[in-house]
């Protein structure tokens, strides 16, 4: 178990609070994303799966950005951007979720994430499928 721990450990630029922020956050969107599928009874099989999928692929960007900061000879620069702009995109993707639930959220909250999405969805789609 342990040397799972260090693989994952030196693939992620070590466990220390962004990565773990951004793990808790991904768990967040994961439950968020099964809330909204329940709420607006729109159940499909593949939902977990694709949420997992893009989990994944985002820990996979961050070991990227390890191995980019590792022969670039930076400390951990690349590594840090890669994981605030994902904890900062999965956080909108979890107030938009919520909003289309009907949870009332501070009208500057719900303003800022309008003028930041809009109409469509952060990666150019206008429904997302959690």
């Amino acid at each position: 178990m342990e040397h799972i721990y260090n693989v994952f450990s030196y693939l992620l630029g070590g466990i220390d609070k962004p990565i773990i922020v951004l793990l808790i956050v991904m768990l967040y969107v994961y439950i968020t994303g099964w809330c909204k599928v329940i709420f607006c009874h729109k159940m499909n099989k593949l939902v977990g799966l694709k949420g997992l999928i893009r989990s994944l692929g985002y820990l996979m960007v961050v070991s990227l950005s390890v191995l980019l900061d590792n022969i670039m000879g930076s400390s951990e620069a690349i590594r840090t951007l890669v994981i605030y702009f994902f904890i900062a995109h999965e956080g909108l993707i979890i107030l938009k979720c919520w909003c289309k639930m009907g949870l009332p959220l501070p009208k500057k909250i719900y303003e800022t994430l309008e003028g930041i999405i809009g109409e469509e969805d952060i990666d150019g789609t206008t429904e997302r499928e959690e």
